[in-house]
This record gives C-alpha cells, structure tokens and sequence, in this order.
C-alpha cells in the first residue's frame, strides 16, 4: 500500500477573498469553505435507431458550481460588511481561494445567498454561497 503524499494537508490556513486589480484581501475569520464542484451537462443526442435501444450521450456546457464560507459573524462589520456590500452591487468580481501550500483558485462570481446563525449559547455564524461564472483557473504552488 502506497505511503500519503507528504504534500497533503489540512484546511488551515486557507484563504477566501476578493480580488480587486492585483490586490486580494482575505475575509478575516473565515471557519470553514467548500469549493467550487466542477460539472458537465450530458446532452441526449438518442434517436429512433440508437444501436441496442440505448441512449446516447454528448458532453455538454460545464458548470463551475458555487464556493461556500462558513465565518465568525460580527453583525454589519468585518466579514459580514463585504458580503452585504458586495450583495447591493449586484456585480460579477474576482474572488480568490489561497490553499496553505500557495496554490490559488481564481474565478469571477457574485453571491447568491448570505445568512447566518446566531445561537444562544455558540459562536454566531455568518454564510455565504457564491456562484462561479465562467471558468476558474488554477495557480499551482511553486
């Protein structure tokens, strides 16, 4: 059996934020993100003589899906003061992902939901769900 690549990691020191020009500013406590999940359309393309009476398939448009953040909430500031500012823009923006190792995930999206949680007795919790436009690049680290 195969030893674990001593590359991997832990999510640690991850980064969300937005891209503005060459300059990228990091949320400030984000807690937890899932990435964009990439997909495929299948197309049918079946017709009346299709070999065997099976479908036939084309890969279609690709869809970049959405990121997610979950972070610590201070109501109407930090964190939760970009998101809603971004939200009034209605804009499509560069945001960026830094993994621990420097590797980047750029893409260009806007949020589509911004909510939160506010326990009694825990953290508050801000979320936010950005949806990928287009098609995101990968910066390897060096």
């Amino acid at each position: 059996m195969a030893a674990t690549a001593a590359a991997t990691d832990i999510g640690y020191m991850i980064t969300f934020g937005k891209v503005v020009g060459s300059v990228f500013t990091a949320l400030a406590e984000v807690a937890e993100l899932t990435l964009p999940e990439l997909s495929r359309d299948a197309v049918d393309f079946t017709h009346m003589t299709s070999p065997d009476a099976h479908r036939e398939f084309k890969p279609g448009l690709s869809d970049a899906g959405e990121a997610g953040i979950v972070y610590n909430l201070i109501p109407g500031v930090a964190d939760d003061a970009v998101i809603r500012t971004h939200l009034g823009t209605r804009a499509v923006e560069a945001w960026r992902i830094v993994f621990p190792n420097g590797a980047k995930l750029d893409f260009r999206g806007f949020a589509t939901a911004h909510g939160g949680a506010v326990p009694m007795e825990d953290k508050m919790t801000g979320t936010a769900t950005f949806k990928v436009s287009g098609k995101p690049t990968m910066t390897p680290a060096v």
